[in-house]
């Protein structure tokens, strides 16, 4: 467990102080840290180490990932000042290293303590990163409920009916997007583990809008989601793909993050 502490500069920025009142929570902010170590391991039966260090919080956190090499980072969506605005917007720490780092990220919304018991897994793009989704996503849930989604869309659909392109031509390359997509979410599902019970689908229309309006209706308590291929371009959103930014940014539960 990491904690950044602001430095004097940053300190002095957000509030009118002085540099008592600075020295005050310098002093202060180890002590939470030590007691939420003692409490998961006293409920968990987790050994825990726990870091303060003095920084910019998206610095702090991106260097002690690359010093650990951890498997899973975890981080908050919003920090102490970010209360105002709409739930499901991520804070500037948390929009930080969505596009800084390559560690899976999962990005905690809600404040329950319950295991996962059911996951939404975006399936986007076949081979590794689908299949890394599917194993993350069942691994996660134990004998919940996972739902595999996969929006089929046919780029520059509409401008082909503009173009009054034959229709025929039109259903043909719809349906051969479906057989393709119903290939790629059969292999994504042998990465499933555990004894999820699997719910695939291959659903027409924009791949955004239709993931969003699945994780509306099914309310999962654990959204999956991949970044692009590293050969994918690279765009306004960096090395991640803007499907999957945006589901990251929108989602109104929690959020895990996977790169290839």
């Amino acid at each position: 467990m990491v904690h950044a502490r602001p430095d004097w500069n940053l300190f002095s920025r957000w509030r009118p102080a002085a540099q008592d009142s600075y020295q005050d929570v310098a002093r202060s902010a180890d002590e939470p840290l030590r007691k939420i170590v003692a409490a998961i391991k006293s409920e968990f039966g987790v050994h825990a180490q726990c870091q303060s260090r003095i920084g910019k919080a998206s610095n702090v956190v991106a260097a002690m990932v690359a010093e650990l090499q951890p498997h899973l980072l975890v981080i908050g969506a919003r920090g102490e000042h970010e209360a105002c605005g709409p739930a499901r917007c991520l804070g500037g720490t948390a929009l930080k290293l969505l596009l800084r780092v390559e560690t899976p990220l999962l990005i905690v919304r809600g404040a329950g303590s319950l295991p996962y018991s059911s996951a939404l897994v975006g399936i986007d793009l076949p081979g590794t990163i689908s299949r890394r989704a599917v194993l993350w996503g069942t691994g996660l849930i134990a004998d919940g409920e996972c739902h595999l989604v996969h929006a089929c869309d046919v780029p520059y659909l509409e401008r082909m009916r503009l173009q009054e392109i034959d229709e025929v031509i039109i259903e043909r390359r719809l349906r051969q997007a479906e057989e393709a997509a119903n290939v790629m979410v059969r292999e994504a599902l042998g990465a499933a583990e555990g004894r999820a019970k699997l719910y695939p689908e291959v659903l027409p229309g924009e791949p955004v809008s239709v993931l969003l309006e699945r994780i509306e209706r099914l309310a999962p308590h654990l959204v999956v989601i991949g970044k692009s291929e590293p050969q994918a371009p690279q765009g306004q959103c960096g090395p991640m793909g803007g499907v999957g930014f945006r589901i990251a940014y929108h989602t109104p539960t929690d959020v895990l993050v996977l790169t290839s």
